[in-house]
């Protein structure tokens, strides 16, 4: 039962009702034993600044932050870390007395799978998209030691990606890919991220086309069942799925707001008793 006790969670988007994080963060709140709810919170981008306010008004004690407002959320917080400050995008928002201090787990989630995966030192990247998500996997690729290529519909995008993330980590090597030289630069790459938001619900287009092959790492920043994941499972490819992406996140979210570390495998457990519908990272 909710009371005036119950401590108030969420994540602002838009669209927000596929997130699949209320019940993914639910679960490890009832788990852990904590009087506490997560909601989704739809916002759409002209009223983001006020919603993030509204929010800390009325006690919310932490929000994710999913698309298209992991940019734009970096300019509502009082406060970044370091991580946050270097990809330019946030997707957690841990509440402070006077406002909200932003970071970004999606970036070392990513890396920490993408090592597991195998990927590291000198390994030639491909970054599909460059918005919120991407800046987050280019870093998580850039700690790793990658060489990213990004390739984005909107080449000024790509380019602007490029130029802040060789700024902010140290011998970065970054550099924008035409989207039409797309199939050429993921046959040769040996990880390719998609970071678009194709697939999602209400973001009509479709992926270039791509050469995955076996050997490769793929990985997804939308899960369920994407034309993505169908492609690198067909392919061979080492597949780094949303979903996988999406628990770690997750519980490193929970891990700021909460001061500890969720129930093992509670967040995945709940995961997979929902829908497979493709959603965002969230």
């Amino acid at each position: 039962m909710i009371t005036g006790a119950t401590a108030l969670y969420g994540i602002v988007g838009w669209p927000v009702s596929h997130s699949r994080s209320p019940q993914m963060q639910g679960a490890a709140f009832a788990a852990a034993g904590l009087d506490a709810v997560f909601v989704a919170c739809p916002a759409p981008p002209e009223t983001l600044e006020a919603a993030l306010a509204g929010a800390h008004a009325l006690g919310f004690r932490g929000l994710n932050v999913t698309v298209p407002h992991k940019e734009a959320a970096t300019r509502a917080c009082e406060a970044l870390d370091e991580v946050a400050t270097r990809c330019g995008a946030v997707n957690t928002l841990v509440r402070t007395d006077t406002g909200w201090r932003g970071t970004n787990t999606d970036a070392p989630a990513t890396a920490e799978l993408l090592a597991a995966a195998g990927v590291g030192r000198g390994a030639r990247a491909l970054l599909l998209g460059a918005g919120g998500a991407a800046r987050a996997a280019a870093w998580a690729l850039l700690s790793l030691g990658a060489e990213v290529g990004v390739a984005a519909r909107r080449t000024d995008a790509a380019e602007a990606l490029c130029r802040d993330l060789a700024g902010a980590v140290v011998g970065a090597l970054v550099e924008p890919v035409p989207w039409d030289d797309v199939e050429e630069a993921s046959r040769a790459a040996a990880v390719v991220v998609n970071a678009t938001s194709v697939g999602l619900p209400g973001k009509p287009g479709a992926l270039p086309p791509l050469a995955l092959h076996a050997g490769q790492v793929a990985c997804d920043f939308v899960y369920g069942d994407t034309t993505f994941a169908a492609l690198a499972r067909s392919a061979g490819a080492r597949l780094v799925s949303g979903e996988e992406i999406l628990v770690r996140q997750g519980e490193l979210a929970f891990q700021h707001w909460t001061g500890r570390a969720p129930p093992a495998g509670v967040m995945a457990a709940a995961l997979e008793a929902g829908a497979r519908s493709p959603g965002d990272l969230r």
